[in-house]
């Protein structure tokens, strides 16, 4: 392997993971998880990797602290310092217990911009043994709820500091790189697993997987699907931050509108790969769309789905013709996106499912990624020393 690399992040290695929910009543949002899971993966394909993992607790969670450990994944290094919910603990003892535990011969740093304590911790780091940082961007502070205004401010600057940068966006780099220092502007990190879990749904389904928030667009998605009026259809929902209020009067009486809950990534995953369709119903918010890309449109076009989704500049310009297009988040907009979907011959559904899944991959595969990485930003960042 070439250079050992150190890697700041609240993701963790898939077992850790599946413990780690356990202690939760309600299943976070797993989307930053499996999006630097995978990031972390990539980086391992030619690199030692030093995964400084901080695990999130709060009051809700049940154990009042999570105990330090260490668990090698191939050449990487999972490194879990001991978490307590003791906020000084947390904020004032990390860099000390990070070092105690980290390859001090290590070249680089990658970190998490959007955690407070671990870009602080990097940034003390790399101060301590001069070792550059890039920063992953996959969102604006500002589109996530940080509470004081103060913090999120102080958090951009922070991250505006840094000596190059991962993107997911144009806009990021816009926020972020201020300095104008090396940078790759990603779509997200993808990959095939190397088999699927049997399928828990008989006959033919259009699936749905992710935030059941009602801003998502879930509740419209539910109203066209009824629309279609197809009995021997169903819809599967699964996902994280369930509003009940709203959901159960939406589907009450519906047989074939299904509810699973919140469901492993294994199982998403088997639920993606046997659907005949899955939609991605959020809607537009140019706010929005200017600092994320909807990731899960990307993971059903990995997993071979034909998907639908809402208009998106950004998808549109690799993956355009992979995708059937809902104009808009609208009831009416969905409706006829999956009324079009479902008149297309199962054969062309077929073919256009792998002419997605080819194209993603292409982009965002491990190989991919890493090959972006090490050709396109390392080489730009230590040209310039």
């Amino acid at each position: 392997m070439e250079n050992k690399y150190i890697y700041f992040t609240n993701a963790m290695d898939n077992d850790s993971f599946k413990e780690y929910l356990e202690g939760w009543s309600v299943s976070p949002n797993l989307s930053n998880q499996n999006f630097h899971n995978k990031l972390i993966r990539s980086l391992a394909l030619s690199h030692d990797i030093d995964v400084i993992s901080v695990r999130a607790i709060n009051r809700r969670y049940k154990y009042k602290k999570l105990e330090a450990k260490i668990i090698r994944e191939g050449n990487i290094f999972w490194k879990y310092p001991l978490v307590t919910r003791n906020r000084i603990s947390k904020y004032f003892k990390l860099f000390k217990r990070v070092t105690d535990i980290t390859m001090q011969d290590s070249s680089l740093i990658f970190v998490d911009v959007l955690n407070f304590s671990l870009l602080r911790t990097a940034i003390k780091y790399r101060k301590k043994f001069k070792m550059p940082i890039i920063g992953i961007c996959t969102d604006s502070p500002y589109n996530i709820s940080f509470g004081k205004k103060k913090l999120t401010k102080k958090l951009v600057e922070l991250g505006q500091t840094l000596d190059g940068y991962i993107v997911l966006t144009k806009k990021l780099n816009e926020l972020y790189n201020v300095n104008k220092k090396p940078f790759i502007c990603i779509d997200g990190v993808s990959e095939i697993p190397s088999k699927y879990l049997e399928p828990k749904i008989n006959g033919d389904y259009i699936y749905f997987g992710g935030s059941l928030m009602k801003k998502y667009g879930l509740l419209n998605l539910i109203e066209a699907f009824k629309k279609l009026e197809r009995s021997d259809l169903k819809l599967i929902i699964c996902g994280h931050h369930l509003e009940k209020e709203r959901l159960y009067p939406a589907i009450d009486g519906y047989n074939n509108i299904i509810y699973l809950g919140p469901i492993s990534y294994a199982e998403n995953l088997s639920l993606e790969k046997h659907s005949i369709l899955a939609v991605n119903p959020r809607p537009i918010d140019p706010k929005i769309d200017q600092y994320s890309i909807p990731s899960k449109t990307l993971e059903y076009l990995a997993n071979g789905c034909l998907t639908i989704t809402v208009e998106n500049e950004l998808l549109k310009e690799h993956y355009g013709p992979c995708i059937i297009w809902a104009k808009t988040g609208d009831v009416e907009d969905l409706y006829e996106a999956m009324k079009k979907a479902l008149e297309i011959r199962r054969t062309d559904r077929e073919i256009l499912s792998i002419l997605g899944k080819n194209k993603v991959m292409q982009y965002t595969s491990l190989e991919s990624i890493n090959h972006q990485i090490d050709e396109e930003l390392l080489a730009k960042m230590f040209l310039n020393q």
